[in-house]
């Protein structure tokens, strides 16, 4: 992550190196963070991902951001009144 740019409760938009969206291939320099529970097909618990989602197509990826790191800077947005 280099640049948070915004956020809200879920989610970060932050600013990254310019690089093909891996669903359409346009060019971004901006991903939103956030994240998101995995089940399985048993509707099972399993974990939490932190998931990139692009802002050309939205398209969804597992991102390879810290979940807890990400946990926490949200956290840490929503409870920090200097920001």
């Amino acid at each position: 992550m280099t640049r948070i740019l915004e956020y809200d409760t879920d989610s970060v938009l932050v600013g990254i190196v310019p690089q093909a969206c891996g669903n359409c291939d346009k060019r971004v320099d901006r991903v939103r963070l956030s994240l998101d529970v995995v089940m399985s097909s048993g509707q099972d618990f399993i974990g939490i991902r932190s998931l990139a989602i692009t802002p050309c197509c939205d398209g969804q990826r597992s991102a390879p951001y810290p979940v807890e790191h990400l946990a926490g800077l949200l956290d840490h947005l929503q409870n920090c009144s200097n920001h």
